[in-house]
């Protein structure tokens, strides 16, 4: 049976093209309130094809808010840069999986925002962006890394416990002022820090996983005679 979620790439190049729209458009993430952000892009064709995507998947029982395809937008961007990075580190795409949107079965209508797939390896993502001061981010970690974690623990209770399941939370920082047309270096490289962590984050674990392949295994213990 097909798994339901909004968008599901079965490789990181099907990934990296899809996102390939973001560039063409340009698109950065700004610091404009998500209200006032839905007005200027809500006409876009990429904001259209993603609402209509989750829309129609009928993925919840809540009204979707359009202020929610942007945040698609801003973190698929910020996937696209990660996924980058794992192309740069070696990774095997073909083996790689990305659910985008994905509702946790017997879940209670809760969706993780990116779920990656590699071979017994679940990895739950949740992000979350901070504008304002250092307290307000600390509580919006705080909050997003509790609902990681309680994504974990509903994954974990349905698969089979020979599949890992962990989580991970990025809170990313807005890049771009639109009405001063003013980019903020710094909230970038602050992003491009954390991204590089959760890169490493998920290489460590698809590197563990590969590890344990029983050819793998073979190659490891030939090193003994």
């Amino acid at each position: 049976m097909e798994v339901v979620c909004m968008h599901k790439f079965d490789h990181i190049n099907s990934f990296y093209h899809f996102t390939e729209a973001l560039e063409n458009i340009g698109w950065r993430i700004e610091k404009q309130l998500l209200k006032d952000r839905v007005e200027i892009y809500r006409k876009n064709e990429f904001f259209q094809q993603l609402k209509s995507s989750f829309v129609s998947k009928k993925l919840t029982i809540w009204p979707l808010k359009e202020e929610e395809v942007i945040t698609w937008m801003d973190t698929l961007l910020i996937m696209r840069r990660m996924v980058n990075l794992l192309f740069k580190k070696g990774i095997q795409g073909e083996k790689f999986k990305i659910l985008m949107e994905y509702p946790l079965v017997f879940g209670n209508h809760m969706r993780t925002d990116y779920l990656i797939v590699y071979d017994r390896l679940l990895i739950v993502i949740e992000f979350g962006m901070f504008n304002q001061d250092e307290k307000r981010s600390e509580e919006r970690y705080t909050k997003k890394l509790q609902d990681s974690i309680t994504h974990r623990q509903v994954l974990a209770n349905m698969v089979n416990s020979s599949v890992v399941v962990v989580n991970y939370v990025l809170v990313y920082r807005p890049e771009y002022d639109r009405i001063y047309k003013r980019i903020n270096e710094e909230n970038i490289e602050y992003n491009n820090r954390e991204i590089n962590l959760l890169s490493q984050f998920i290489m460590h674990h698809i590197k563990y996983q590969d590890e344990i392949h029983a050819m793998k295994q073979l190659e490891m213990i030939q090193n003994y005679t």
